[in-house]
């Protein structure tokens, strides 16, 4: 009778692996829905807000040059401390949106993978009750055999 113990394993195994999968899929959407936020925030708040204090950094240095008295033209070093400024301030932005990219993919892998797991969690559900399948029959011919018919197995 421990084919029924086999079957019953099975089924559970079955339960737990679609179980397993569906809580993996929810972290999965949650993650990407997480990453979502984050790149939404970055484009309408934190790179606005960073181009707009990049501006007020500059025009508060313009300033300062044009009250120094010297001339703000190609070649001064009124203007080279200007342009060095300009060319730090795109440098710091695009270092921004790179890191905001990479942690967008890397947000959006992370979810895929937690996805894959789940896939993988099904999978060794099924192969587990397939297992527990096979003992089962096994069990059922080997008790067949014990009580005096005859089965392949017993050959």
């Amino acid at each position: 009778m421990s084919f029924i113990g086999n079957i019953a394993a099975a089924q559970s195994a079955k339960a737990i692996g679609k179980y397993n999968q569906s809580v993996l899929n929810t972290q999965s959407a949650l993650q990407k829905a997480k990453t979502e936020v984050n790149k939404k925030v970055y484009n309408d708040i934190d790179r606005p807000r960073l181009i707009n204090n990049q501006n007020k950094a500059y025009d508060f240095l313009f300033v300062q040059a044009l009250k120094s008295g010297a001339e703000v033209r190609e070649g001064s070093s009124n203007y080279e401390v200007l342009m060095e400024t300009k060319i730090n301030q795109a440098t710091d932005l695009a270092i921004e949106d790179y890191n905001s990219t990479t942690a967008y993919y890397d947000g959006i892998n992370q979810s895929l993978l937690l996805s894959s797991k789940g896939v993988g969690e099904k999978f060794k559900g099924y192969m587990t009750a397939n297992s527990e399948y096979m003992k089962a029959v096994g069990s059922m011919f080997g008790n067949y055999s014990k009580s005096g018919g005859t089965s392949i197995l017993a050959s």
